[in-house]
């Protein structure tokens, strides 16, 4: 197959209701919101690569190289304003850096700057908010923010979110209740306009799907991938220029160790056909083996499992590639969403889903109904 991208291209209606997107990586979460009625009018992340994959997959360049730890809000302002001229955003989206908040992060250092990102979120929303007069905000993170170990700083980061002028909402989604093969709870937190939407109450989306997707119903009859040597080229990928993969070095991979189900610490966890893949959350290289047992998945099924589309294209090292597709949110999980903020701002109508919580917090960090 001669592999082709599709560049994804943005409707931009009379009424625009664009956004910004904080982390955005290599685009996954964006491709989602977009298809829901919020075009992208600004982007920003640190890694240069996914900024690069990001803008190869669309017809504008709208993804901006930013430390986001760093940039002023100033900078934000007029890098927007050259994408989207007078056409004010109406939101923010994006999830901070998760490692730090990671169930799996046995070596937790709260010196880690990433872990300080929520809060720089928090602030640069409330300046966006008295530029522009925001209808929502979107924060995403694994679940291990709300665990006991981190509760304290889940409380500041809220707290710093309802002083930015939001009614804030929260709520889990798992990815494979929403048309993605795999199993991915995040929490997310949704932020309403206090002074423009105090009377909307939000509800998470329920499940699309009571019969979640399986790992064959994506991968089953793709060729095999190439497996990494030095020396390759991207023309040298032939069905896809994400189809490679890491060299089977262990002898696990011959000795019959590897079984259906198998699993053994991070490194060697066998996906099984007929069932949802695990989270797609690859640390320091640590990819789940295919069902085959026999390698590695390639950085295309790691997309496929993500829900990327299937002429999505990441560009850089396979080492860049698995990392962009470790950080990915699944575009459905941003479609679903999207959806629902969209119907419950702009059509009057809610979107009948589980209850969330929300609350308004006092300066000093007490909720108020």
């Amino acid at each position: 197959m001669q592999h082709k991208t599709h560049k994804t291209s943005q409707n931009w209606p009379a009424e625009t209701k664009s956004v910004i997107s904080f982390f955005s990586g290599c685009g996954g979460f964006d491709l989602g919101f977009s298809s829901a009625g919020f075009p992208i009018g600004l982007a920003l992340d640190v890694d240069a690569i996914a900024v690069e994959s990001y803008n190869h997959n669309r017809d504008k360049n709208v993804c901006h190289v930013a430390d986001l730890a760093a940039i002023d809000t100033e900078t934000i302002v007029e890098l927007y304003s050259r994408n989207c001229s007078s056409v004010p955003p109406r939101g923010v989206i994006g999830g901070a850096p998760c490692q730090t908040f990671s169930n799996g992060n046995v070596h937790f250092n709260g010196n880690d700057a990433r872990h300080l990102l929520p809060r720089r979120y928090a602030c640069m929303l409330r300046v966006l908010n008295e530029e522009y007069d925001l209808d929502f905000f979107v924060f995403e993170n694994v679940k291990g923010i709300t665990s006991p170990k981190h509760r304290k700083e889940y409380t500041t980061i809220k707290r710093l979110f309802s002083r930015a002028g939001f009614k804030l909402f929260e709520g889990e989604l798992d990815a494979v209740d929403f048309g993605v093969a795999q199993h991915r709870c995040r929490v997310f937190i949704v932020g309403f306009n206090k002074l423009r939407h105090l009377d909307i109450e939000f509800k998470f989306p329920t499940a699309e799907t009571s019969v979640p997707l399986t790992v064959a119903s994506k991968l089953k009859g793709l060729p095999a991938p190439l497996l990494f040597k030095r020396g390759i080229r991207k023309d040298d990928i032939a069905f896809h220029p994400n189809h490679w993969t890491m060299y089977p070095r262990s002898r696990k991979f011959t000795d019959g160790s590897l079984t259906k189900g198998h699993k053994q610490g991070r490194s060697f966890r066998v996906l099984q056909w007929e069932k949802p893949s695990l989270t797609v959350a690859y640390g320091n290289r640590e990819i789940h083996i295919h069902p085959d047992a026999q390698r590695r998945l390639s950085v295309y099924e790691a997309m496929l499992l993500q829900g990327f589309p299937d002429d999505y294209e990441l560009l850089g090292t396979l080492s860049d590639q698995i990392r962009q597709v470790s950080d990915a949110i699944p575009p459905q999980l941003g479609a679903a969403l999207g959806k629902a903020i969209h119907d419950a701002l702009y059509c009057g109508q809610p979107v009948g889903g589980r209850s969330s919580t929300a609350f308004c917090c006092s300066p000093h960090g007490t909720r108020q109904p």
